[in-house]
């Protein structure tokens, strides 16, 4: 399998999808500027403590500031045997541009 790029305008329907885990990797210090509804934040540092924890089930994707990080999440998650790994293009960045909702974190 290999990871997917999603755009904000794909990323943003998928929202209410009740079988979507949403992760930000981002670090502590950039919630400052909010979090995408129904994320959870787990720092990259730490996905690789807590990832055994993550639902086997749910549709994993992924997101930092820039989606440079989240590549590097994603195939992490890809070598832990998930398949459905998907990761936003762009970040929280693209996110904003595309005028989509962040909320206080």
């Amino acid at each position: 399998m290999s990871l997917k790029h999603l755009t904000p305008d794909e990323l943003h329907p998928l929202l209410d999808d009740p079988a979507l885990l949403l992760i930000d990797i981002r670090n502590d210090h950039e919630l400052v500027s909010g979090i995408l509804p129904r994320a959870i934040h787990v720092p990259l540092g730490h996905l690789a403590t807590v990832f055994d924890q993550f639902p086997a089930d749910k549709k994993i994707v992924f997101y930092c500031r820039s989606g440079v990080r989240s590549i590097a999440a994603g195939e992490f998650a890809l070598a832990q045997g998930r398949s459905d790994v998907s990761h936003l293009a762009g970040g929280i960045l693209a996110w904003a541009r595309a005028g989509h909702p962040i909320t206080p974190a």
